[in-house]
């Protein structure tokens, strides 16, 4: 089975970073599908977290600048 991990904020659930696809044998055959792994970073992203007027939380430490909101 394939996987995909993908980092979201902890509180807003906003996009942090999505990696690519760890494929198995089975990738791109019919019927296979990718199981998506979500893993939790930091607090809030940046809009979220100015708009909520409490303090601010620092993320875990990598780089926030490929994140989303959605």
């Amino acid at each position: 089975m394939c996987y995909k991990v993908v980092e979201r904020y902890s509180v807003c659930k906003c996009l942090y970073f999505e990696h690519s696809i760890d494929p198995c044998q089975a990738y791109g055959q019919r019927g296979h599908t990718v199981q998506e792994k979500t893993v939790l970073v930091g607090y809030a992203c940046d809009r979220h977290s100015r708009s909520s007027g409490g303090p601010r939380r620092s993320d875990s430490g990598y780089s926030s600048e490929k994140g989303s909101c959605r």
